[in-house]
């Protein structure tokens, strides 16, 4: 028998979240040992007080199993703080004396979210959200908020640490737009806000595990211990292109010279955005990111109009057509419209004057490619006109089944659009062996000396 515990919030953090019931949206985490989950359980408990019968609520983890220890804490503490609070297992849900009643399920997809369509909740839970790939599903259910009884507060709680497949639209969603503790009034009428909670807050869990901290502390990864001890949204957590330097691979943008080849590269999607990049590379070998398009929920022709506009208007190309376009391959296929026509997006873009070349798609090449020009500096962006490539590539994860790869569940459009391109361009340096020297040991150091202080390098003075 699982022994009963009576919760109440600790000072800090967690009392700030239960001060917090007017908040519409409220994200609460931000490090490993927070209370997160305790933090969740108990203002659904304080929920339950306030409403009453007419509390509904609902958290959901991303996978069954994951609702274990769900499962277990809520015994402990409901048991103890509601005496005849019952959990049935057979639809993993609980009912309070007073009537209230609280559903534990699991939810993976954007689709899975139709499940729920019609239902009503009163709180609806989301407990360590950025293990979603995005929040798709999150918002989906929104609809869901709601109650025909005068019930005050309705509320949707979430929680989570740094990093995960869902790491970049939470951060943009609850982090960027305002510093913690700040309400923040969303377009759609719902305020919303972030609540930083570290393990140096919980000083249960410190006074029952001491040494917690040093193990945190000993993880191995720098970045790692930035997330999960300080709670730093900006630290890459297990990141795939750990070489990837915004500061470094953003440059100042310059007019492309008319000998410069130019090219583009696609990632297609419909109701997932499409990515599109204009390259160009320099007489070294350089490949420079001139200006993107990314753009979600349009028809082939839409993207093909929007990514002429961008050629022709591009200011620093002159409107210079790219000689050839990479396309992810499952562009090309054929669609049937009606009995005796087949179509397909390429034919669509074809149509638009835009003739895409099918890529290499081979991911894991692809991808050692892009590591090489990022290890031997020979990747630009032009800052300003990347911003999506620049969001996304520094915090996409590796895949658990493959540590070659990506997560195929991150938002990876615009990596797969750069991998396109980098394939078809990219030729790494080749190691050769120096020619001997003829002269001696001292003029080979005088005719080093001349050159220290000039500028060097592709764009040196004449």
């Amino acid at each position: 028998m699982i022994a009963p515990t009576v919760w109440k919030p600790q000072p800090g953090p967690q009392e700030k979240a239960i001060r917090a019931s007017f908040v519409d949206e409220l994200f609460y985490g931000g490090a490993r040992g927070g209370g997160k989950t305790d933090t969740l359980l108990g203002l659904w408990a304080a929920h339950v007080v306030e409403c009453g019968q007419h509390a509904r609520g609902i958290i959901f983890r991303r996978t069954y199993p994951e609702l274990d220890e769900i499962i277990e804490r809520s015994r402990q503490m409901y048991n103890g703080m509601f005496p005849g609070a019952e959990y049935k297992v057979g639809s993993h849900t609980w009912h309070f004396p007073n009537g209230a009643m609280l559903r534990l399920r699991h939810i993976e997809t954007e689709l899975d979210a139709d499940h729920y369509q019609g239902h009503s909740y009163s709180l609806i839970g989301w407990d360590e959200i950025t293990s979603w790939n995005d929040l798709k599903p999150y918002h989906r259910l929104k609809a869901c908020l709601r109650s025909a009884h005068d019930v005050p507060n309705k509320q949707i709680i979430s929680t989570g640490n740094p990093g995960g497949p869902g790491h970049n639209e939470v951060k943009a969603y609850f982090i960027d737009p305002a510093p913690e503790g700040e309400l923040i009034e969303g377009k759609d009428g719902m305020n919303r806000m972030f609540i930083r909670s570290l393990v140096t807050d919980n000083k249960i869990l410190l006074q029952n595990d001491p040494g917690y901290i040093n193990r945190l502390k000993n993880v191995g990864d720098e970045n790692l211990v930035r997330a999960w001890l300080a709670g730093d949204w900006d630290a890459i957590v297990g990141a795939f292109f750990g070489n990837w330097k915004n500061e470094q691979i953003g440059v100042p943008s310059f007019e492309i010279p008319s000998h410069w080849p130019l090219f583009g590269a696609l990632d297609y999607g419909e109701s997932a955005p499409s990515s599109f990049g204009l390259y160009s590379v320099d007489h070294e070998g350089a490949v420079f990111r001139i200006a993107e398009y990314y753009r979600a929920n349009c028809t082939a022709s839409q993207h093909a109009d929007n990514i002429n506009e961008l050629i022709e208007s591009n200011p620093f190309t002159g409107g210079r057509r790219p000689t050839a376009i990479y396309a992810d391959p499952s562009i090309f296929v054929k669609r049937r419209l009606t009995d005796v026509m087949n179509h397909s997006a390429a034919d669509i873009f074809a149509e638009a004057g835009l003739w895409l070349t099918r890529a290499n798609n081979d991911r894991v090449n692809g991808w050692r490619v892009v590591n090489d020009a990022l290890i031997k500096d020979r990747l630009f962006c032009f800052s300003g006109w990347n911003d999506n490539l620049m969001r996304t590539m520094p915090s996409l994860p590796r895949s658990k089944g493959n540590m070659e790869d990506l997560d195929t569940h991150a938002e990876d459009h615009a990596a797969d659009e750069l991998r396109y391109a980098m394939m078809h361009v990219y030729k790494p340096h080749r190691v050769t062996e120096p020619e001997p020297y003829e002269g001696t040991g001292q003029q080979m150091i005088d005719e080093r000396l001349t050159t220290v202080g000039k500028r060097q390098g592709r764009y040196a003075a004449a």
